[in-house]
């Protein structure tokens, strides 16, 4: 089997079509996956970008359709996967407690506007 070069290049570029997937189905939520873990969202990434391209290539050669209909399959690859990939967000992205300060005494506020020099501010409460 000889390979043709629009195969080669779909090989090359299956790090952006997994990418994609996971921006249909991630949305918006891509970037926090990726801040939170690099290497394995590239990592995860490329494996789907693989598991779009290899199977398009394959029914492609199997039917003896030429090289532009794998370029088809691959964009409803991709579409298939970003579906499988929302079924299962829960499992990539997972949502982390907020982590508030603690909340600031009255007696700090004062000493801090003391050290200001706005000291004139603070007034004592009347009982």
């Amino acid at each position: 089997m000889r390979m043709s070069a629009t195969y080669v290049l779909l090989l090359i570029g299956s790090l952006a079509f997994g990418l994609e997937a996971l921006l249909l189905g991630l949305g918006g939520q891509l970037p926090l996956l990726y801040r939170r873990k690099k290497l394995e969202t590239v990592g995860l990434a490329f494996g789907l970008g693989l598991a779009i391209v290899c199977p398009s290539i394959a029914i492609a050669a199997l039917l003896g359709i030429g090289p532009i209909y794998a370029c088809v399959l691959v964009i409803v690859f991709m579409f298939v996967v970003g579906g499988t990939v929302r079924l299962s967000r829960a499992k990539f992205v997972k949502p982390s407690p907020l982590r508030l300060p603690p909340p600031t005494r009255d007696a700090e506020i004062k000493e801090m506007l003391k050290k200001k020099g706005l000291g004139a501010l603070v007034k004592k409460k009347k009982r």
